[in-house]
């Protein structure tokens, strides 16, 4: 085993550590080498890290280059990313960024473009881009493919359905292909308090993220045209009146009763102990699901792509985290960098990197080994979800965006308001808050 240190630990301390101490306790302390033969990374505490340090184990053992990893409580991330980018000198020259704060750095220029390191450098085919978020538009200040490439996937996460197969056998039905068929069995299925027919997050701090992929598949949208700029507020339209119906109505007659409180861990153990028949959760979920050791449904959990709207029309939300490499640091480093993502892309690499626990970030590994192993059977799930996956709050004021219309979506959720009143309320207080931030926009149309 390689000595991959992770901040001033190297990782035989680490396997001593990680018995009795907390990765929040000592994993904290930055990277100072400059050589350009060290990579400085900050990432994330998390279920997929152990599945990046493989990779970055092999990676040592393949070129020789050393990996400092600066592993940070996920809370933490934030802030010392921010520190880094605004110094003189950078303590990373690999950042590895959340959904929610790649518009801020991105549109703060804290980043390099990754062709002005390798002008040959791009995704290959067969790597997600999360619905354009490793690009951006400077002009149009949003995520665009026809932007510049800034970063790139190292661990991709989508919402997918999850169903107990063995139940819909039992009552005779089908994985839904939309949200009204979705329903329907979960009304088939519902039978509190032994088994509750569908779960979601609903809670303020996941309710959004939950609810995006209804909205977006009904043919609603957060804002008019973010790829052009135009960050008008359009969610309470029409079409998200009818998404937000169909998802308070789910919750409300099919869940646990206390729809506003169910948080991640409680239904990751509502499904692996059988009490949900179906639900909606990040397919990073699947890893507890199929653990023997946590889950009683491991055989027979099985994943799907999320229901249509109206028309037919399928839609995930990306919760993805991207790699970009900051301005800050020197050039020698930024290509030691670009050389390890470039290889940490490769569809050898990923079907590694899925072996040892990751979710990949690639869409064509339907042809691999993977496929024929039904510990990897979510991995069809993952593609076709990955591949509607799309941004729901692609500004740097997302954040701020998030807390407006969590909190309305929860209200509408418990009864506290209705869903017109939840929608006309967010969209009227999302219009102030972004004009205020300098955003010509459009007033929302009032339901």
């Amino acid at each position: 085993m390689s000595d991959v240190k992770h901040g001033k630990y190297t990782r035989r301390a680490l396997a001593r550590l990680f018995a009795g101490l907390s990765l929040a306790a000592c994993l904290t302390t930055p990277a100072l080498a400059q050589d350009a033969k060290t990579i400085r990374i900050l990432i994330s505490q998390s279920p997929w890290l152990n599945s990046f340090v493989s990779l970055v184990d092999q990676y040592q053992k393949e070129t020789g280059t050393k990996f400092q990893l600066d592993v940070t409580p996920f809370g933490g991330m934030v802030d010392k990313m921010r520190n880094s980018v605004r110094a003189q000198q950078g303590s990373y020259d690999l950042i590895n960024i959340n959904v929610q704060g790649l518009a801020e750095m991105y549109a703060g220029g804290f980043l390099r473009p990754l062709k002005e390191i390798d002008p040959g450098f791009s995704l290959p085919d067969g790597v997600l881009d999360f619905g354009s978020s490793a690009y951006w538009n400077v002009k149009a200040n949003s995520f665009d493919s026809k932007g510049d490439l800034y970063s790139v996937p190292t661990n991709g996460n989508v919402l997918a359905l999850y169903y107990r197969s063995d139940v819909y056998k039992q009552a005779g039905l089908k994985v839904p292909e939309t949200w009204d068929q979705l329903y329907a069995n979960a009304k088939a299925l519902h039978n509190p308090p032994k088994m509750y027919g569908f779960i979601a997050r609903n809670t303020r701090e996941s309710i959004l993220f939950d609810f995006s992929p209804v909205l977006f598949s009904y043919g609603g949208s957060y804002f008019a045209n973010p790829e052009s700029g135009d960050y008008s507020v359009t969610l309470n339209s029409p079409a998200g009146l009818q998404a937000l119906e169909m998802f308070i109505k789910l919750n409300r007659e099919t869940g646990t009763g206390n729809a506003g409180a169910l948080e991640q861990a409680e239904l990751i153990q509502l499904l692996s102990t059988g009490k949900a028949a179906q639900g909606v959760a990040v397919i990073a979920a699947v890893a507890d699901l199929q653990d023997p050791n946590k889950s009683i449904v491991t055989d027979t959990i099985e994943t799907a792509l999320l229901p249509a709207g109206t028309g037919g029309k399928h839609a995930s939300v990306a919760g993805q985290w991207m790699a970009g490499i900051p301005k800050n640091v020197p050039e020698a480093n930024q290509k030691t960098a670009l050389a390890f993502l470039t290889w940490f892309l490769k569809k050898d690499t990923q079907v590694a990197y899925t072996e040892a626990g990751g979710i990949p970030i690639r869409k064509d590994l339907g042809d691999t080994k993977l496929a024929k192993d039904p510990a990897y059977r979510f991995i069809k799930a993952f593609s076709d979800n990955a591949d509607v996956a799309k941004m729901n709050t692609p500004l740097k004021e997302g954040v701020r965006v998030k807390e407006i219309i969590s909190l309305y979506l929860n209200r509408a959720v418990i009864g506290e308001i209705s869903a017109k009143d939840a929608l006309n309320g967010a969209a009227n207080e999302l219009h102030q808050v972004l004009t205020a931030a300098g955003y010509k926009l459009t007033p929302p149309k009032m339901l």
